[in-house]
Parts: C-alpha cells; structure tokens; sequence
C-alpha cells in the first residue's frame, strides 16, 4: 500500500483527508468529522504530515 493510516492525502484542490483504511473498494479517506470517501490509489495526492 503506498499510502498508511493516519497520511494526509488529497484529491480535491484545498481539501486534505487522513487516510483512515484500505480494502477491495479502494483506500478510504476521511476529510472531516463526517465525511469519508473511497477512491483508487492513483487518484490521491500524498501530502507532507506537519
């Protein structure tokens, strides 16, 4: 997996997700509180953790 648990990544210009898990549907990302989305590896962008 190119991506770990608790990685900033991105997809959306401006808006950053923890990537929370991994399986069959593709590496979950949560953006906030409330919202998680799948999406395919070559979708995300890694970002650097501060």
């Amino acid at each position: 997996m190119k991506y770990k648990i608790g990685q900033l990544a991105n997809r959306y210009k401006g808006i950053i997700g923890t990537v929370i898990a991994e399986n069959k549907a593709g590496i979950l990302v949560r953006f906030n509180g409330s919202q998680q989305l799948y999406f395919k590896e070559e979708e995300l962008k890694a970002c650097k953790n501060k």
